[in-house]
């Protein structure tokens, strides 16, 4: 059985989700906590990235799973969560600007803006699409509804 294979309600993708979540940040803590014990706190930020482009993997299959209850396509779902990740790849290599910086008009804060306000938009019209919306009733080209009783 393939991981995308499927459909799953409101209420599992948020369980599943929350659960992401919440090992996500604890392992972003313990990274940063670790970071700052060798005082480097570039190595904390750099942990703290890469973990959280590693979870974006299970993040993608939970929204995909979760889209296929909505009728959405996979390469829908999957061209987010590919904004997420090179947003996040252009943090980890400096290219974004994170930390406020004096020079507002700089061309790099007005890069760094419309990336990071795009992103943001996008994350949460998939946020709204994929937990708040109810899934499509009876079976569509992913499976059974999964909250049709067996």
């Amino acid at each position: 059985m393939d991981l995308f294979d499927g459909r799953i309600s409101r209420k599992t993708f948020w369980l599943a989700t929350l659960a992401l979540f919440v090992i996500e940040v604890l392992l972003a803590t313990v990274a940063d906590v670790i970071a700052s014990e060798l005082a480097n706190e570039s190595a904390g930020d750099v942990a703290g990235d890469v973990i959280l482009l590693v979870f974006l993997y299970p993040q993608f299959v939970v929204a995909a799973k979760r889209g296929h209850d909505r009728n959405i396509a996979t390469w829908v779902i999957g061209s987010c969560y590919a904004l997420f990740a090179v947003s996040n790849v252009l943090d980890m290599l400096g290219w974004l600007e994170t930390r406020l910086n004096l020079k507002v008009f700089s061309t790099a804060n007005v890069f760094s803006f419309a990336v990071l306000m795009f992103t943001g938009i996008v994350g949460l019209a998939i946020l709204i699409e994929l937990g708040l919306r109810k899934g499509t009733p009876g079976p569509n080209q992913y499976g059974p509804d999964p909250l049709e009783k067996k």
